[in-house]
């Protein structure tokens, strides 16, 4: 019989453009599914048009506005369905807020929970407001959950770094592979014009800026082209930028486009820009890995994790030492093949079947020992 397990977010699945959510999220959540019965509980409702056969939702009536209300209807949610059929753990996405509920929950109702960090809980940056953790109060209940929690988990070595500044030395890296019928390996070389790829919403955090500077010195060297793929929450500032920096003409700014469609996207690349100030682990990266698309960018994330082997990395907002790198391997030709050889035997070996192996078993051990400390 399965195990039942209450899955807390505050939204990311069925959510969104083409109601695709946080599409890794969705994939990990159907995979789990085979061993677990889920029940997810989402802070924001799903769009009208999502149905999941793999597992159902709960999220509080569409009409209710206030975020801490909606929490509020999903405790009462989760105490009556458990009531009726005991679920056997909690897993949360996201520390905060929705890893401090579950482990709330988890000790009001004595069953195991698992957090598992993927981003900006693990980190707060105040010149941009970006995190939970330099806010006192969040970082307070964020802590306190990760203390708590009987599983901590986190996507990247880089994200532990962070976390263990804040004395959290108890988290388990387990990082989030791509489905490998999906993303095929491509074994190419750059042409005349290099070709260049960023997929990212257009935000402080993700420093397009560094971005497009660096690219303003690669297109002096080199014929180049930039395709930037996400949704302007910055009201047209990096267009801008790309045009004090005269580089207009050779940068395309791009809709977000379809889950299945990416693929495709990154056949055209040969190398993908990601400069970021900071990441859980960048799930666009590991994909472009994957279909043999070279990785250059900040030293955070799966860049951190991975490092020069596997990419081109510089530390964040170093735009000249990006360009000046990127040139020098389009010359390299052997080093070039050893990069994306690395990078793709690590995503090979870190596939989505394995992110869903690794989960389940970590989640069946929590239950197990929770059950055999309970019979002592």
């Amino acid at each position: 019989m399965k195990k039942r397990m209450a899955v807390w977010m505050h939204g990311g699945i069925g959510t969104g453009h083409f109601s695709q959510g946080y599409p890794a999220l969705e994939k990990l959540l159907i995979g789990l599914s085979s061993s677990f019965e889920i029940v997810v509980y989402s802070q924001f409702a799903t769009n009208r048009d999502y149905q999941s056969p793999e597992f159902s939702i709960r999220s509080a009536p569409v009409n209710v506005k206030l975020s801490l209300v909606r929490w509020f209807y999903l405790i009462l949610y989760f105490l009556k369905d458990h009531r009726k059929n005991k679920f056997d753990l909690l897993l949360a996405f996201w520390g905060y807020p929705a890893g401090f509920f579950a482990t709330v929950l988890s000790r009001i109702v004595h069953i195991p929970s698992a957090v598992y960090l993927l981003g900006g809980d693990a980190t707060g940056i105040k010149s941009i407001n970006f995190g939970i953790l330099h806010r006192p109060i969040t970082r307070r209940i964020a802590l306190w959950a990760y203390r708590h929690a009987t599983l901590l988990l986190g996507i990247s070595e880089f994200q532990k770094k962070q976390i263990t500044i804040h004395g959290i030395n108890r988290i388990r890296i387990i990082p989030w592979g791509v489905d490998k019928n999906a993303y095929k390996f491509i074994t190419k070389k750059p042409g005349l014009a290099l070709h260049i790829i960023h997929v990212a919403h257009l935000t402080p955090v993700k420093d397009q800026v560094t971005l497009l500077k660096a690219f303003a010195l690669i297109v002096q060297q080199r014929p180049a082209e930039l395709r930037i793929y996400g949704v302007d929450v910055m009201n047209g500032q990096i267009q801008r930028i790309a045009q004090e920096l005269k580089i207009k003409e050779h940068v395309q700014f791009l809709e977000m486009v379809s889950y299945e469609q990416m693929p495709v996207l990154y056949r055209w690349a040969d190398v993908m820009l990601h400069t970021s100030i900071t990441e859980g682990q960048s799930m666009a990266l590991t994909e472009a890995a994957a279909t043999g698309v070279l990785m250059g960018g900040t030293n955070v994330g799966l860049l951190y994790d991975l490092g020069d082997k596997c990419g081109v990395t510089v530390e964040v907002g170093d735009f000249q030492g990006l360009a000046k790198k990127v040139l020098s391997i389009l010359d390299d030709e052997k080093s070039w093949e050893e990069k994306i050889q690395n990078a793709r035997a690590w995503t090979d070996a870190h596939d989505l079947q394995w992110t869903i192996s690794e989960l389940e078993s970590s989640l069946h051990s929590i239950v197990f020992d929770f059950h055999e400390n309970r019979n002592k």
